[in-house]
C-alpha cells in the first residue's frame, strides 16, 4: 500500500472515495474515525492504495484538479 493523498477534509476524502470507487480501485482511509476517538486532535486521514494503481490514482486525481502526495522513497 502507498499513499496517494492526505487531508483533513472530510469531504475530499468523499470524493476521493467515489473517484477511486467508480474506477475499481482498492483503497484504505487510514485514521478515518479517529479524530472520534481523541475529540478532533487526529484531523488528517492518510488514504493508501495499492502501488499498481498509484499512476492510474494519480490521473484521477489531476482529473478532478487535485494534488496527490509524493511519497518519500517512491519510484527509487
Amino acid at each position: 500500500m502507498i499513499e496517494i493523498y492526505s487531508t483533513s477534509d472530510m469531504a475530499e476524502i468523499a470524493f476521493l472515495k467515489s473517484l477511486l470507487h467508480s474506477a475499481s480501485m482498492e483503497y484504505v482511509v487510514f485514521d478515518e474515525h479517529t479524530s472520534g476517538l481523541f475529540g478532533g486532535f487526529a484531523d488528517c486521514r492518510i488514504m493508501l492504495l495499492d502501488e499498481d494503481d498509484y499512476d492510474s490514482a494519480c490521473e484521477l486525481l489531476a482529473e478532478a484538479g487535485l494534488e496527490p502526495s509524493a511519497p518519500e522513497g517512491f519510484g527509487k
